[in-house]
């Protein structure tokens, strides 16, 4: 065997393991956070400042777990209203669910509907005009 021959198997054996990994990497599906996930980050701003009108709050949305629900209570707020409870699945977008409340002032979530794992809890909802915004991890 004469440097030649070692060579070509050394540069045949480098583009063989590139291009595995080439196919390997391209086989892999990854999820987006989101879709349109530059206009949220647009919008960021809006978050920081909702964010920030929920630590002034003295009461604040109560999330606890019975052994059938996921019980969200609002505060006892005047003028509430346009509530939005978002799940976010970090690993599968196919169980990602958001929920709309119109007149209570509690959700009760089925845990029935929701698959094992973590979620990211988004809430938001307004008083009197102005954004509050809520973001709490839930572990079912």
């Amino acid at each position: 065997m004469n440097w030649g021959k070692g060579i070509t198997i050394v540069m045949i054996g480098f583009m063989s393991f590139i291009l595995y990994m080439v196919i390997t990497m391209m086989s892999k599906h990854t999820d987006l956070q989101s879709e349109d996930y530059y206009q949220k980050e647009i919008e960021y701003e809006k978050e920081i400042k909702a964010l920030s009108n929920t630590n002034l709050l003295a009461e604040k949305v109560k999330i606890s777990e019975n052994g059938e629900y996921v019980i969200v209570q609002f505060p006892a707020l005047n003028e509430l209203n346009s509530i939005e409870v978002s799940l976010f699945r970090p690993n599968d977008q196919k169980d990602d669910q958001t929920f709309t409340v119109s007149d209570s002032k509690t959700l009760m979530i089925p845990l029935k509907k929701l698959k094992k794992g973590v979620y990211k809890m988004n809430i938001q909802y307004k008083v009197k005009g102005e954004l509050y915004m809520q973001k709490e991890n839930l572990k079912v």
